[in-house]
């Protein structure tokens, strides 16, 4: 096996290991943002597509997290600019919760996000970006504040500012019942 076959193999291993730590993360994410799954997973793909075209101008300035996370992001904001969507639609929030329960527990869920679906509607962009990386992507704030290219206070502001207009909301919405 010549210099270059080795070093091909190498990058390929290297993109397994990066792909398998990463893959769900970054499918949960996008399936956060867009309203239909199959369209989550066309872009799951294409981000990686991005990242393993891109592999060798990865140079460990930032963690690998942080590195995919903005290509994802980035083509996510693609995406919105192609066409018109809804986020956080119900049936995507109702695919991410699982299946394997009863009809009684099923209609509870789909209550409850749909009033999620609401809340976070009615947050700042910004604002369900952060929400967003920090409990689909399971991102750091540190990570997150690279992601999107703020200071990590004011991430830790947007995120602290979200969560106090989410509570608002809810309890907004409960009392109005």
């Amino acid at each position: 096996m010549d210099t270059e076959e080795k070093s091909g193999l190498g990058i390929e291993i290297q993109f397994a290991a990066v792909y398998d730590q990463h893959f769900d993360a970054v499918n949960r994410y996008l399936r956060y943002r867009v309203e239909n799954p199959w369209d989550a997973d066309d872009l799951t793909a294409s981000v990686f597509i991005k990242v393993l075209e891109n592999f060798h101008r990865f140079r460990g300035e930032s963690p690998w997290a942080v590195w995919i996370f903005r290509i994802a992001h980035n083509t996510f904001i693609d995406y919105l600019r192609g066409c018109k969507v809804k986020v956080f639609s119900r049936e995507e929030l109702t695919h991410l919760g699982g299946g394997g329960v009863g009809p009684e527990e099923q209609m509870l869920r789909s209550e409850e996000t749909g009033l999620l679906r609401g809340m976070l509607k009615r947050l700042a962009p910004e604002q369900r970006d952060v929400i967003s990386l920090r409990y689909a992507g399971e991102l750091r704030f540190g990570q997150i504040a690279k992601v999107l290219g703020k200071s990590e206070p004011a991430v830790r502001m947007i995120h602290h500012r979200a969560l106090k207009a989410l509570r608002a909301g809810y309890q907004e919405d409960n009392e109005g019942r």
